[in-house]
Protein backbone atom coordinates (compact mmCIF):
# COMPACT_ATOMS: atom_id res chain seq x y z
CA UNK A 1 0.00 0.00 0.00
CA UNK A 2 2.84 2.29 0.52
CA UNK A 3 3.12 2.79 -3.31
CA UNK A 4 -0.39 3.68 -3.74
CA UNK A 5 -1.48 7.38 -3.04
CA UNK A 6 -2.16 7.99 0.07
CA UNK A 7 -6.11 8.88 0.83
CA UNK A 8 -7.70 12.06 2.18
CA UNK A 9 -10.05 11.69 5.66
CA UNK A 10 -13.51 13.23 7.01
CA UNK A 11 -13.52 13.73 10.59
CA UNK A 12 -17.14 14.23 11.35
CA UNK A 13 -17.50 16.36 14.76
CA UNK A 14 -20.62 17.54 14.07
CA UNK A 15 -23.49 17.92 16.58
CA UNK A 16 -26.45 18.93 14.67
CA UNK A 17 -28.99 16.17 13.69
CA UNK A 18 -29.18 12.46 14.99
CA UNK A 19 -25.58 13.56 16.83
CA UNK A 20 -25.80 12.37 20.52
CA UNK A 21 -24.11 14.08 23.23
CA UNK A 22 -22.30 13.12 26.69
CA UNK A 23 -22.32 15.24 29.21
CA UNK A 24 -24.55 17.75 27.68
CA UNK A 25 -21.82 18.27 25.55
CA UNK A 26 -20.23 17.84 21.80
CA UNK A 27 -18.41 14.50 22.01
CA UNK A 28 -15.83 15.81 19.87
CA UNK A 29 -14.54 18.19 23.03
CA UNK A 30 -14.89 16.13 25.97
CA UNK A 31 -11.61 15.73 27.89
CA UNK A 32 -9.68 12.01 28.25
CA UNK A 33 -5.99 12.76 29.78
CA UNK A 34 -6.72 16.17 30.14
CA UNK A 35 -6.78 16.70 25.98
CA UNK A 36 -10.44 16.53 24.00
CA UNK A 37 -10.96 13.14 22.02
CA UNK A 38 -11.44 14.68 18.67
CA UNK A 39 -7.15 15.52 19.67
CA UNK A 40 -6.50 12.09 20.17
CA UNK A 41 -7.95 10.78 16.77
CA UNK A 42 -6.32 13.53 14.98
CA UNK A 43 -3.29 12.57 16.44
CA UNK A 44 -3.44 8.95 14.93
CA UNK A 45 -4.93 10.07 12.05
CA UNK A 46 -1.60 12.29 11.42
CA UNK A 47 0.28 9.74 12.25
CA UNK A 48 -0.92 7.11 9.70
CA UNK A 49 0.95 6.15 6.63
CA UNK A 50 -1.57 5.95 4.64
CA UNK A 51 -3.12 9.42 5.39
CA UNK A 52 -2.59 12.81 3.65
CA UNK A 53 -4.90 15.72 4.36
CA UNK A 54 -7.51 15.63 6.88
CA UNK A 55 -11.15 17.43 6.43
CA UNK A 56 -12.95 18.15 9.97
CA UNK A 57 -16.64 18.64 10.03
CA UNK A 58 -17.91 20.71 12.78
CA UNK A 59 -18.96 24.34 14.53
CA UNK A 60 -15.93 26.03 12.71
CA UNK A 61 -14.97 28.63 15.81
CA UNK A 62 -14.83 25.77 18.48
CA UNK A 63 -12.74 23.62 16.10
CA UNK A 64 -10.23 25.94 15.40
CA UNK A 65 -9.93 27.70 18.69
CA UNK A 66 -9.28 23.93 20.41
CA UNK A 67 -6.90 22.96 17.06
CA UNK A 68 -5.07 25.91 17.51
CA UNK A 69 -4.80 25.47 21.37
CA UNK A 70 -3.24 22.06 20.53
CA UNK A 71 -1.00 22.20 17.30
CA UNK A 72 1.81 20.61 19.20
CA UNK A 73 0.30 17.82 19.39
CA UNK A 74 -0.30 17.68 15.45
CA UNK A 75 2.33 18.07 13.88
CA UNK A 76 3.48 16.07 10.80
CA UNK A 77 2.45 16.10 6.87
CA UNK A 78 -0.65 16.93 5.69
CA UNK A 79 -3.03 19.81 6.42
CA UNK A 80 -5.80 19.90 8.51
CA UNK A 81 -8.46 21.39 7.56
CA UNK A 82 -11.92 23.06 9.01
CA UNK A 83 -15.25 23.05 7.03
CA UNK A 84 -18.71 24.51 9.06
CA UNK A 85 -20.68 21.64 9.68
CA UNK A 86 -24.01 21.17 7.94
CA UNK A 87 -27.60 20.31 9.55
CA UNK A 88 -27.07 16.40 9.30
CA UNK A 89 -24.53 13.72 9.32
CA UNK A 90 -25.16 13.06 4.90
CA UNK A 91 -24.66 16.99 4.08
CA UNK A 92 -21.95 16.93 6.49
CA UNK A 93 -20.40 13.86 4.63
CA UNK A 94 -21.04 15.61 1.14
CA UNK A 95 -19.50 18.87 1.79
CA UNK A 96 -16.63 17.15 3.46
CA UNK A 97 -15.67 15.08 0.95
CA UNK A 98 -16.17 17.32 -1.83
CA UNK A 99 -13.35 19.41 0.26
CA UNK A 100 -11.10 16.53 0.18
CA UNK A 101 -11.11 16.83 -3.66
CA UNK A 102 -9.64 20.22 -3.43
CA UNK A 103 -12.69 21.65 -4.49
CA UNK A 104 -14.70 24.69 -3.00
CA UNK A 105 -17.40 23.40 -0.26
CA UNK A 106 -20.05 25.01 -2.10
CA UNK A 107 -19.56 22.42 -5.18
CA UNK A 108 -22.64 20.21 -5.31
CA UNK A 109 -22.33 17.14 -4.68
CA UNK A 110 -24.06 15.57 -7.17
CA UNK A 111 -22.78 17.30 -10.19
CA UNK A 112 -19.47 15.15 -9.78
CA UNK A 113 -21.25 11.79 -10.28
CA UNK A 114 -19.28 10.63 -13.85
CA UNK A 115 -16.49 12.42 -13.93
CA UNK A 116 -12.94 11.36 -12.92
CA UNK A 117 -13.72 12.32 -9.35
CA UNK A 118 -15.81 8.90 -9.09
CA UNK A 119 -12.91 6.91 -8.00
CA UNK A 120 -11.24 8.73 -5.30
CA UNK A 121 -11.60 7.45 -2.20
CA UNK A 122 -12.07 8.84 1.79
CA UNK A 123 -11.39 7.52 4.56
CA UNK A 124 -14.58 8.36 7.15
CA UNK A 125 -13.90 8.69 10.90
CA UNK A 126 -16.22 9.86 14.29
CA UNK A 127 -15.34 12.16 16.76
CA UNK A 128 -15.77 9.80 19.89
CA UNK A 129 -12.86 6.48 18.90
CA UNK A 130 -10.03 8.30 21.05
CA UNK A 131 -8.38 5.05 21.17
CA UNK A 132 -7.50 5.18 17.26
CA UNK A 133 -4.00 3.82 16.91
CA UNK A 134 -2.29 4.89 13.21
CA UNK A 135 -1.42 1.02 13.50
CA UNK A 136 -4.98 0.07 13.19
CA UNK A 137 -5.61 3.47 10.53
CA UNK A 138 -3.33 1.37 8.32
CA UNK A 139 -4.27 -1.78 8.79
CA UNK A 140 -8.03 -0.81 7.70
CA UNK A 141 -6.49 1.38 4.70
CA UNK A 142 -3.70 -1.28 3.55
CA UNK A 143 -6.38 -4.39 3.75
CA UNK A 144 -9.40 -2.80 2.10
CA UNK A 145 -9.97 -3.47 -1.58
CA UNK A 146 -10.55 -0.09 -3.34
CA UNK A 147 -9.81 -1.91 -6.80
CA UNK A 148 -12.95 -4.00 -6.36
CA UNK A 149 -15.28 -2.61 -4.14
CA UNK A 150 -16.53 1.12 -3.42
CA UNK A 151 -17.36 1.08 0.18
CA UNK A 152 -15.21 -0.81 2.72
CA UNK A 153 -16.69 -1.05 6.06
CA UNK A 154 -14.60 -1.89 9.08
CA UNK A 155 -14.88 -4.51 11.65
CA UNK A 156 -13.27 -6.46 14.30
CA UNK A 157 -14.06 -9.86 16.25
CA UNK A 158 -15.65 -10.60 19.63
CA UNK A 159 -12.41 -12.86 20.01
CA UNK A 160 -10.67 -9.14 19.87
CA UNK A 161 -13.15 -7.06 22.02
CA UNK A 162 -13.27 -9.42 25.08
CA UNK A 163 -9.88 -8.07 25.98
CA UNK A 164 -12.14 -4.78 26.78
CA UNK A 165 -14.83 -6.44 28.18
CA UNK A 166 -15.24 -5.85 31.97
CA UNK A 167 -14.22 -8.10 34.55
CA UNK A 168 -14.65 -8.80 38.05
CA UNK A 169 -12.12 -7.00 39.26
CA UNK A 170 -12.28 -3.70 37.11
CA UNK A 171 -14.15 -1.97 34.49
CA UNK A 172 -14.50 -2.47 30.82
CA UNK A 173 -16.75 -1.29 27.69
CA UNK A 174 -19.06 -4.39 26.08
CA UNK A 175 -20.37 -3.22 23.38
CA UNK A 176 -23.36 -5.38 21.37
CA UNK A 177 -22.41 -7.64 18.40
CA UNK A 178 -23.19 -9.00 14.43
CA UNK A 179 -24.16 -12.65 15.30
CA UNK A 180 -23.23 -13.88 11.96
CA UNK A 181 -21.97 -17.48 11.17
CA UNK A 182 -17.83 -17.32 11.28
CA UNK A 183 -17.68 -15.13 13.84
CA UNK A 184 -19.54 -12.61 16.44
CA UNK A 185 -18.39 -8.79 14.82
CA UNK A 186 -18.38 -5.58 16.37
CA UNK A 187 -18.29 -2.77 13.40
CA UNK A 188 -15.46 -0.72 14.07
CA UNK A 189 -16.37 3.07 13.18
CA UNK A 190 -13.69 3.13 10.18
CA UNK A 191 -15.51 3.99 6.33
CA UNK A 192 -13.66 3.65 3.46
CA UNK A 193 -15.80 4.87 0.45
CA UNK A 194 -15.63 6.09 -2.68
CA UNK A 195 -19.05 7.74 -1.82
CA UNK A 196 -19.80 9.07 -6.35
CA UNK A 197 -20.82 5.45 -6.56
CA UNK A 198 -23.50 4.75 -4.15
CA UNK A 199 -26.93 5.21 -5.16
CA UNK A 200 -28.79 5.34 -2.33
CA UNK A 201 -26.04 7.31 -0.26
CA UNK A 202 -28.60 9.07 2.30
CA UNK A 203 -29.23 5.29 3.45
CA UNK A 204 -26.27 6.04 5.68
CA UNK A 205 -27.81 8.35 7.43
CA UNK A 206 -30.71 6.29 7.96
CA UNK A 207 -28.89 3.62 9.08
CA UNK A 208 -26.81 5.74 11.71
CA UNK A 209 -30.34 7.38 13.16
CA UNK A 210 -31.41 3.72 13.36
CA UNK A 211 -28.02 2.23 14.94
CA UNK A 212 -29.42 1.75 18.45
CA UNK A 213 -30.82 -1.79 17.24
CA UNK A 214 -31.85 -3.27 20.62
CA UNK A 215 -34.29 -0.84 21.00
CA UNK A 216 -37.31 -2.71 19.01
CA UNK A 217 -39.06 0.48 17.49
CA UNK A 218 -35.40 1.41 15.67
CA UNK A 219 -35.40 -2.06 14.27
CA UNK A 220 -39.11 -1.67 12.95
CA UNK A 221 -38.76 1.24 11.38
CA UNK A 222 -35.77 -0.60 9.58
CA UNK A 223 -37.32 -3.29 8.18
CA UNK A 224 -40.05 -2.11 7.16
CA UNK A 225 -38.17 1.06 5.42
CA UNK A 226 -36.30 -1.34 3.49
CA UNK A 227 -39.56 -2.87 1.89
CA UNK A 228 -41.27 0.39 1.31
CA UNK A 229 -37.90 0.91 -0.61
CA UNK A 230 -38.04 -2.09 -2.95
CA UNK A 231 -38.65 -5.79 -2.65
CA UNK A 232 -35.25 -6.55 -3.81
CA UNK A 233 -33.88 -5.74 -0.51
CA UNK A 234 -35.44 -9.03 0.87
CA UNK A 235 -32.13 -10.74 1.03
CA UNK A 236 -31.07 -8.14 3.32
CA UNK A 237 -33.99 -7.96 5.09
CA UNK A 238 -33.87 -12.10 6.06
CA UNK A 239 -30.24 -11.55 7.37
CA UNK A 240 -31.43 -8.56 9.24
CA UNK A 241 -33.84 -10.57 11.12
CA UNK A 242 -31.33 -12.90 11.77
CA UNK A 243 -29.02 -11.54 13.49
CA UNK A 244 -32.06 -9.54 15.65
CA UNK A 245 -32.83 -13.07 16.49
CA UNK A 246 -29.83 -14.85 17.18
CA UNK A 247 -28.81 -11.45 19.54
CA UNK A 248 -32.39 -11.70 21.44
CA UNK A 249 -31.64 -15.37 22.59
CA UNK A 250 -28.36 -14.74 23.24
CA UNK A 251 -29.21 -11.91 25.36
CA UNK A 252 -31.86 -13.78 26.98
CA UNK A 253 -29.82 -16.64 27.93
CA UNK A 254 -30.58 -19.47 24.89
CA UNK A 255 -26.64 -19.52 23.63
CA UNK A 256 -27.25 -22.35 21.41
CA UNK A 257 -30.52 -21.60 20.13
CA UNK A 258 -28.83 -18.22 19.16
CA UNK A 259 -25.91 -19.83 17.76
CA UNK A 260 -27.93 -22.46 15.31
CA UNK A 261 -29.81 -19.29 14.16
CA UNK A 262 -26.83 -17.52 13.14
CA UNK A 263 -25.24 -20.20 10.97
CA UNK A 264 -28.16 -19.13 8.90
CA UNK A 265 -26.57 -15.73 8.16
CA UNK A 266 -22.80 -16.09 6.47
CA UNK A 267 -20.48 -13.14 6.45
CA UNK A 268 -20.82 -12.56 3.36
CA UNK A 269 -24.42 -12.51 2.59
CA UNK A 270 -24.49 -9.94 5.41
CA UNK A 271 -21.99 -7.96 3.26
CA UNK A 272 -23.85 -7.99 0.21
CA UNK A 273 -26.98 -7.01 1.82
CA UNK A 274 -25.42 -3.73 2.98
CA UNK A 275 -24.05 -3.74 -0.29
CA UNK A 276 -28.10 -3.76 -1.69
CA UNK A 277 -29.24 -1.01 0.26
CA UNK A 278 -26.62 0.98 -0.48
CA UNK A 279 -26.10 0.71 -4.03
CA UNK A 280 -22.61 0.15 -4.03
CA UNK A 281 -20.08 -2.77 -3.68
CA UNK A 282 -19.18 -3.40 0.07
CA UNK A 283 -16.57 -5.20 1.61
CA UNK A 284 -16.14 -5.53 5.23
CA UNK A 285 -12.82 -5.19 6.07
CA UNK A 286 -10.94 -6.66 9.25
CA UNK A 287 -8.84 -5.23 12.14
CA UNK A 288 -7.60 -6.61 14.92
CA UNK A 289 -6.18 -3.80 17.45
CA UNK A 290 -9.80 -2.68 18.55
CA UNK A 291 -9.06 0.68 19.80
CA UNK A 292 -11.52 1.89 16.68
CA UNK A 293 -14.65 -0.31 18.06
CA UNK A 294 -14.45 1.64 21.58
CA UNK A 295 -16.64 4.51 20.78
CA UNK A 296 -17.59 6.67 23.45
CA UNK A 297 -21.62 6.49 23.78
CA UNK A 298 -22.50 7.17 27.32
CA UNK A 299 -20.63 8.30 30.54
CA UNK A 300 -19.56 5.37 32.00
CA UNK A 301 -17.23 4.61 28.40
CA UNK A 302 -15.11 7.95 29.02
CA UNK A 303 -14.86 7.36 32.82
CA UNK A 304 -13.41 3.39 31.76
CA UNK A 305 -11.53 4.80 28.84
CA UNK A 306 -9.71 7.42 31.48
CA UNK A 307 -8.90 4.73 34.43
CA UNK A 308 -7.67 2.15 31.50
CA UNK A 309 -6.00 4.20 28.70
CA UNK A 310 -2.45 3.39 29.77
CA UNK A 311 -3.38 -0.51 29.76
CA UNK A 312 -5.40 -0.42 26.68
CA UNK A 313 -3.16 1.80 24.44
CA UNK A 314 -0.09 -0.35 25.81
CA UNK A 315 -2.29 -3.55 24.69
CA UNK A 316 -3.00 -1.74 21.44
CA UNK A 317 0.98 -1.53 20.62
CA UNK A 318 1.78 -5.27 21.90
CA UNK A 319 -0.45 -6.54 19.07
CA UNK A 320 1.07 -4.17 16.62
CA UNK A 321 3.85 -6.85 15.81
CA UNK A 322 0.81 -9.42 14.87
CA UNK A 323 -0.71 -7.09 12.16
CA UNK A 324 -0.31 -7.42 8.52
CA UNK A 325 1.31 -4.90 6.54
Amino acid sequence: MDELKRINAILLAGDRRASVQVRDDNKAFLLLKDEPLLIHILRALKQSRFVRNIVVMGPADRLSETLSRYADQLSGEGKIQIVEQRDNMIDNFKVGYVSTLGLPETTAFADLRGTEYANTPALVVPCDIPLLTPWEVDEFISQSNMHDYDYSIGITSEKVLSYYHPKTDQPGIQMIYFHLREDLWRQNNLHLAKPLRFEHLDYIEKMYEWRYQTHLFNVLRMMFALLLVSWRFMTALRVFALLQLSLYYDRHGRPNLSKSIRMHAPLETFQRGVGNILGARTQLTYTHLGGAALDVDHDENLDTMDTLYNDWMAHQQSLRGTQSD
